[in-house]
């Protein structure tokens, strides 16, 4: 006991301190305490400098962001997009002003503040009250969606509805901008649209997006510690800088054109596809016109049309979701660029370009078809779309005639080898590089298959078996004729500033030279005799010079295709030095039309026709009449009231109008029909009143179809009516009739009243 007694009393000893008697620490145990101190503080000071510096230096920026938001409050202020502009300035696309209608829930004071914010914005803005009213029910939030792109007057009534409750500071209204698209579903599939944030979506509008694209503003404020801005104590803006703006090469009046004239054809021939129709600047790729049919209204892209509703029916689920976003991008897609075809007999064009340029024939070369030919490699023999035969022919009756054995024994000439190099010189089977999304590199022949079979190069000759796009075709034929420049298709023809200076200029791009100008010349003299006296008659223009080819190719792996065909016309004006191609398609005539009459002779020349009847006086080409034209001549007639018999004889005798009849025994005109200025053909009577005004009677419309130009001329004249023929007129075909006159036979109108007639061949062939 005495020892544990003893050992107790030492320890107490040695904790007490100096001063209370206890044991002194020694300088070793001073030095390690003070080192540990020391070490505790280095290491600690060390942490807490190395936090510092990642919170100050390494993450800075993150902080600071972080304070800012905590502090600051912040609105975009989009930038206005860019212009788009016909080639004539004529506005396609605009940004206006609009506004973006917000909700602060965290300054909502009660429930029934919050039900009159939702009754009052669902009645102005025509959305459902329950769900605004659930996105007031999170007060801790100080941002909630209600409805963007709000149109500046609907937003002004928000505006009134405010400041009759007391401001309603929970209600926000954010400056925005809405894209206008000036004229609906005006070149819808070029043009595109821009989705809810502005981006860019489809065509001009998704290709061009970062240059039309603009740089956000903002509008920065002060907030407080329950998140409400507080604007008057802090507020600065951000201007936005808008985007650069777009000239188009499309043709404001050029592009109506194609759509009227196509929307006519697809209902009156019976088309149960689309029609495409473009039109190009050979010397240059500019494109005036593109058109697909069954567009959308820009405005309200994703619209649905009746007949998509009824295939909507009965669908749920991702079915339906499937169907409905097939329906909208069919009316987005740009068939003159996205979707391919064969190209069928217009393809004869690019082989007897070849052909020519290889000297393996030439004008006195000759063919003979007894209306199929055989191929190696084939069992069965390849027909001519006459079973008959053409005999022997000429190379430019074997265009005219678009005789499939004559162009199977040119490309035959022409070889494997050197048809697959002219094959991809012309460009198909690639991108052409025009600057519009969803092109189509198209589907030709794998070489070293091609160069084995002679049937590819048979069927190939005819433009069968294998798939170009529109554009491709349109630019391949362009270099036939302009020289052989292949060139290089555009639709954007200017970027401009925000100023409206010019930040770029889109220049003619030549690709490369495929065929000599000598070649180019004599397929623009053979292109001519196709409508002058060919497949292409029905295209005729009364004063202008045409060139042009037919096709009709079969719609070879699609379902059901038996009897299906893409029946297309190829044109090119002036014929003697052509400076615009005009293509058009129309896919699938419908089963209204026996087959003879499914082609392209028979149904895309005419609507070609039509076209450019209204497009080359547009672009300023003046008509030179022949005299074999005499039921073309479409003039002005004078206005001869008042002058002598004999002077109002002489200016009639000027303008072509031989066929003059005097009423009356006056030596001055006292009436005419027609009136002065308007246009009627050369061969109409004009009726001169030397007593008197003229008639004011009513006369009856014969019935002039079925009949020759000649019939209906005489037809109509002896009724005191005028002619206005359009269509095929060679006054050397015999098969040319009237298929359609623009006021019903029996109809009473009065007299001197002007007849539209259009005429076709029906002797034009399936091709």
């Amino acid at each position: 006991m005495a020892k544990e007694t003893n050992g107790s009393e030492k320890r107490i000893e040695r904790l007490k301190s100096p001063e209370q008697g206890g044991v002194r620490p020694d300088r070793s145990m001073t030095v390690r305490i003070w080192l540990i101190e020391a070490l505790i503080l280095v290491f600690g000071y060390t942490a807490l400098v190395w936090q510092l510096y990642n919170i100050q230096i390494v993450d800075h920026d993150f902080y600071e962001q972080k304070a800012i938001s905590q502090q600051m409050r912040g609105s975009i202020i989009e930038a206005d997009r860019g212009v788009i502009y016909d080639r004539n300035g004529s506005t396609l696309a605009i940004s206006a002003s609009a506004e973006t209608i917000q909700l602060s829930p965290r300054n909502i004071k009660d429930d029934a503040e919050a039900q009159l914010i939702a009754r009052g914005l669902s009645e102005i803005l025509g959305i459902d009250y329950d769900n605004v009213l659930k996105k007031t029910e999170n007060r801790n939030l100080a941002y909630q969606l209600i409805q963007r792109k709000v149109e500046q007057d609907v937003a002004d009534e928000v505006r009134e509805f405010k400041q009759a409750n007391g401001g309603l500071n929970a209600i926000e209204i954010v400056p925005d901008t809405k894209r206008y698209y000036s004229f609906g579903s005006f070149a819808s599939q070029v043009i595109g649209f821009v989705g809810v944030d502005n981006e860019g979506l489809e065509g001009i509008e998704s290709y061009y997006d970062s240059t039309l694209t603009g740089v956000e503003g903002k509008v920065v404020s002060l907030k407080n510690n329950a998140g409400t801005a507080m604007p008057f104590k802090f507020e600065k803006y951000y201007d936005a800088q808008d985007g650069q703006s777009l000239v188009l090469t499309i043709d404001q009046t050029v592009q109506q054109m194609l759509e009227t004239h196509l929307a006519r054809a697809i209902i009156e021939d019976d088309i149960q596809e689309k029609g495409v129709a473009i039109v190009m600047d050979v010397n240059t790729g500019a494109i005036l016109g593109m058109a697909t049919t069954d567009g959308c209204d820009l405005n309200e892209p994703r619209a649905l049309t009746e007949e998509d509703y009824a295939e909507l029916e009965g669908l749920e689920g991702d079915e339906y979701t499937a169907k409905l976003a097939e329906l909208q991008y069919a009316h987005w897609r740009n068939k003159a660029i996205s979707d391919t075809y064969q190209p069928g007999s217009i393809f004869k064009l690019i082989t007897l370009s070849m052909a020519l340029e290889e000297g393996v024939v030439d004008e006195t070369s000759t063919f003979t078809c007894t209306g199929s030919t055989r191929v190696t490699g084939w069992a069965k023999p390849i027909s001519c779309w006459r079973r008959s035969g053409h005999g022997t022919q000429t190379l430019q009756r074997a265009l005219q005639n678009s005789c499939n054995p004559a162009f199977i024994a040119i490309g035959q000439r022409v070889g494997n080898e050197r048809f697959y190099d002219y094959l991809q010189a012309y460009g198909f089977g690639q991108y052409t590089g025009i600057d519009l999304p969803g092109e189509a590199p198209g589907l030709i022949f794998d070489r070293s298959n091609f160069l084995s079979q002679q049937v590819s190069l048979a069927v190939a000759s005819f433009g069968q078996t294998f798939n170009v796009t529109p554009i491709q075709m349109i630019t391949a034929v362009s270099a036939v004729v302009n020289g052989g420049y292949l060139m290089k298709p555009y639709i954007v023809q200017e970027i401009l500033n925000s100023d409206g200076t010019v930040a770029h200029a889109t220049e003619p791009t030549v690709v490369r030279q495929v065929i000599s100008e000598e070649t180019s010349a004599t397929m623009c003299r053979m292109m001519e005799a196709v409508v002058a006296d060919g497949s292409g008659r029905n295209a005729q223009v009364a004063g202008y010079r045409i060139g042009g080819k037919t096709a009709t190719s079969e719609k070879i792996g699609v379902a059901d295709s038996e009897g299906k065909y893409d029946v297309s016309f190829m044109a090119v004006a002036p014929a003697d030095d052509p400076e615009i191609a005009l293509l058009v398609i129309l896919d699938t005539p419908g089963e209204s039309w026996p087959v003879s009459q499914r082609s392209g002779g028979y149904l895309a020349a005419p609507l070609a026709g039509d076209i450019l009847e209204e497009l080359l006086p547009y672009l300023g080409y003046e008509p030179e009449y022949s005299g074999e034209e005499m039921f073309g001549a479409t003039v002005s007639v004078p206005d001869v009231r008042g002058v002598t018999l004999d002077a109002a004889k002489n200016a009639l005798k000027e303008r072509g109008f031989e066929n003059v009849r005097v009423v009356g025994d006056g030596e001055t005109v006292t009436d005419q029909l027609p009136p002065g200025g308007v246009k009627v053909t050369t061969s109409s009577r004009i009726v001169l009143y030397t007593e008197g005004d003229a008639p004011s009677d009513t006369v009856t419309v014969p019935y002039v179809i079925g009949m020759s130009p000649e019939q209906a001329n005489i037809a109509l004249t002896n009724a005191g009516l005028y002619l206005q023929p359009s269509g095929a007129l060679s006054a050397t075909a015999s098969t040319i009739r009237a298929v359609s006159q623009s006021v019903e036979g029996g109809t009473e109108v009065p007299r001197g009243t002007i007849v539209d007639v259009s005429f076709l061949d029906s002797n034009v062939g399936t091709m």
